[in-house]
C-alpha cells in the first residue's frame, strides 16, 4: 500500500477526522520515538531565526543554559537580541508558564 492510501483509509474509516489531526499525531509519534530528531529540529529552527532562544530550549526538553550548551556544541552562533517585540512577548509567556509549572 501506498502511504496516500493508508492516510486514506485511516481518515475514511473514522480513525482520523482530518489528514492534519493524522500528520500531527504521526509526528508526535515520530519525535517520541526517536528524541534526536527533536533536537535537530530546534537546533534547524533557531539556526534560522524561526525559533527564539526560549522556545528552541521548550522544544527540546532543557532549560536556557543546557540548550545554549547544545548550540555552542553545534557550532550555532548564540543571537541574544530579540528580533520583535512579539519575539520577547512570546519569550516572557513561555518563561511565565515554565515557572507556573514549577
Amino acid at each position: 500500500m501506498l502511504i496516500e492510501d493508508i492516510e486514506d483509509l485511516l481518515i475514511s474509516s473514522g480513525i482520523y477526522p482530518n489528514k492534519k489531526t493524522l500528520l500531527e499525531d504521526s509526528y508526535r509519534a515520530l519525535f517520541r520515538s526517536k528524541p534526536e530528531l527533536t533536537r535537530k529540529v530546534a537546533l534547524e529552527l533557531y539556526s534560522h531565526h524561526e525559533v527564539s532562544l526560549a522556545r528552541g530550549a521548550e522544544i527540546c526538553g532543557l532549560n536556557i543554559e543546557n540548550f545554549k550548551e547544545l548550540l555552542r556544541e553545534n557550532g550555532i552562533y548564540i543571537d541574544i537580541s530579540p528580533d520583535t517585540v512579539e519575539e520577547v512577548d512570546s519569550d516572557v509567556d513561555t518563561l511565565i508558564g515554565t515557572l507556573l509549572c514549577l
